[in-house]
């Protein structure tokens, strides 16, 4: 495994936004679904699906068998159905759970969104710095 310093920050970043964006998706189906009988929540594990796409290992490439075919490619991340006491619809959401998720994950988009946006302005204050 690389160490930190060898870690593009763009690449991460980006995958974080990715991941994040994910893994709302994912939590906003839970959310709608806590009243659906038998429904079983869906969890991304972050950090091991970010992982994943900073090495590159991020998604399903599909065999091409021509050159001028365009890359098929979807992601990987795993999804956990979530075995937990259920009502008595057999519906395993925890709405207060869900929402201390999306909370928790709306909060590291932010912080990846911002990072994202002052990487951007410093590229851009060094080029203005340069053109002087």
């Amino acid at each position: 495994m690389r160490g930190v310093a060898e870690v593009d920050v763009m690449r991460l970043l980006s995958a974080g936004l990715k991941v994040s964006g994910r893994q709302h998706k994912l939590i906003a189906n839970n959310i709608a679904n806590v009243d659906t009988p038998h429904y079983n929540p869906q969890e991304l594990d972050f950090q091991k699906v970010l992982r994943s796409e900073i090495e590159g290992r991020g998604g399903l490439s599909l065999r091409k068998s021509h050159p001028r075919h365009l890359d098929g490619h979807r992601p990987a991340g795993r999804i956990d159905n979530l075995a937990i006491l259920s009502k008595n619809d057999y519906n395993k959401v925890d709405l207060d759970d869900q929402l201390a998720k999306l909370s928790e994950n709306r909060g590291r988009y932010v912080m990846y969104s911002r990072l994202v946006s002052k990487k951007f302005e410093m590229s851009k204050n060094l080029l203005t710095a340069l053109n002087r």
